[in-house]
């Protein structure tokens, strides 16, 4: 064993990551322990041509097919996982999610052949305060195990605009509304996959 790993070795040991999913001390697991990996509340949309997910855009957008890969939960891992990693600075749960998900979408005829991965673009003001794009995040771990490339600086966000967890359908859908514009044309380039982290009523994707 070299000096380096020893190291490691020992503040492993000595300062013990927790879940960030529930905060225990995790053992031998990355990330989540496995109580919190067992609980995961996976959609399976990934099955489905025709799924909640996809009902969103139903008369609004034609998108081919769509999936969300977790099912949010308040007071669950899920949740404390989502908020670690947009606000506790946590950027490495994106790129685990990301790779979790692809893994599943990896084996499904409707998920093949996609050209390019296109994360929801961050204002820049946001984006200087996070200090990363959790969109661009999760599209990374997509991009990892699917083996696309990822379409950065091709969409602008416009505006920097607050939260909108405390909006409504309708006010979201206004808020959303002309708020993105195109940096580059996608013109070599049928079949794109769009990267958000968390859909509500699905204004943003739209």
């Amino acid at each position: 064993m070299n000096v380096k790993k020893a190291i490691k070795k020992i503040i492993k040991h000595l300062f013990p990551e927790a879940c960030a999913g529930c905060n225990i001390r995790l053992s031998h697991e990355n990330l989540l322990c496995t109580d919190c990996m067992y609980d995961l509340p996976i959609t399976d949309h990934h099955k489905m041509a025709n799924n909640r997910f996809t009902n969103h855009f139903l008369g609004r957008v034609n998108i081919e097919k769509g999936a969300a890969y977790l099912h949010f939960r308040k007071e669950g891992a899920v949740q404390e996982l989502m908020h670690k990693f947009k606000y506790g600075g946590k950027f490495f749960i994106g790129v685990f999610l990301g790779n979790m998900a692809a893994e599943l979408v990896e084996k499904v005829d409707y998920f093949k052949d996609i050209d390019i991965i296109i994360p929801v673009p961050l204002h820049k003001v946001k984006k200087s305060i996070r200090g990363y794009n959790q969109c661009e995040l999760i599209a990374e771990g997509v991009s990892q195990i699917l083996k696309v490339p990822i379409a950065f600086n091709y969409l602008n966000r416009n505006n920097n605009l607050n939260s909108q967890i405390n909006s409504n359908r309708y006010q979201r859908w206004l808020n959303v509304e002309e708020q993105y514009s195109l940096i580059k044309e996608f013109k070599n380039y049928s079949k794109l996959l769009i990267v958000d982290d968390i859909v509500t009523t699905g204004a943003t994707i739209n």
